[in-house]
């Protein structure tokens, strides 16, 4: 997990004043089912964790039905700091704004990070085994690694087949493009993938699509997955 024990600070989660207020998250069990499914978490680009924290966020429901699980990872001590620093900003708001059970409040959300992952799950059920990365950098992929990506798509059986069943679509859409770095921490691959979507229809609001999720270093597919999108 690379330079901090990231299942450790899970017992030491930051939690939401309204998590707190349920009692969500709170038994020792809960806490350690939750850090017995966590995948591996490795740094972007071989870099090391310097510090972390997870955070046990709510998803605007009272009662809620299911709580956010973020984490925030830093590469150095004064990143780390900045997200401290951050996290405290949000907290005085949302403490501000927490004065009766009726309105709503901000969420932990979009705090200051190197790296930035969160997964959802119902209040009582299964943890979850995969965290998605939501920093705003997972959709800069340089240039020749897209490229790589792409053309490991282009020259697959998989999106032959694809093209073929496809062959009616509007040719404005394109060909595969890069859209953004994906984690281990998603995919269960033990390296960083790039995900290239290959758009298969869209009138105007809504869309779907195939996304590859190509190894750029191994030149390999590890993943494939269709997905839906609305435009804005």
């Amino acid at each position: 997990m690379g330079g901090v024990d990231l299942k450790h600070l899970l017992g030491m989660a930051k939690r939401h004043s309204r998590i707190a207020h349920q009692d969500l998250l709170a038994a020792p069990e809960a806490v350690g089912a939750l850090a017995r499914a966590l995948p591996a978490f490795v740094a972007f680009e071989k870099r090391r964790y310097a510090g972390a924290f997870w955070v046990f966020d709510w998803d605007h429901r009272l009662p809620s039905k299911n709580v956010v699980v973020r984490l925030y990872a830093y590469y150095d001590e004064h990143r780390l700091a900045a997200g401290e620093r951050s996290f405290a900003v949000r907290s005085e708001a949302i403490a501000r704004q927490d004065l009766f059970p009726e309105f709503d409040v901000p969420d932990f959300g979009g705090l200051d990070a190197d790296e930035a992952y969160e997964a959802e799950f119902e209040v009582g059920g299964v943890p979850p085994e995969r965290y998605r990365l939501t920093s705003a950098w997972r959709h800069t992929v340089a240039a020749s690694v897209g490229r790589r990506a792409e053309e490991v798509v282009r020259e697959s059986e998989a999106y032959k087949v694809l093209r073929e069943a496809a062959k009616d679509r509007p040719v404005g859409l394109g060909g595969p493009e890069s859209a953004q770095w994906v984690s281990p921490a998603e995919t269960g691959h033990p390296s960083w993938a790039v995900e290239v979507w290959f758009l298969r229809n869209f009138n105007g609001m809504v869309g779907e699509g195939t996304a590859f999720v190509v190894d750029p270093d191994a030149s390999t597919i590890v993943g494939q997955r269709d997905f839906q999108f609305r435009a804005g």
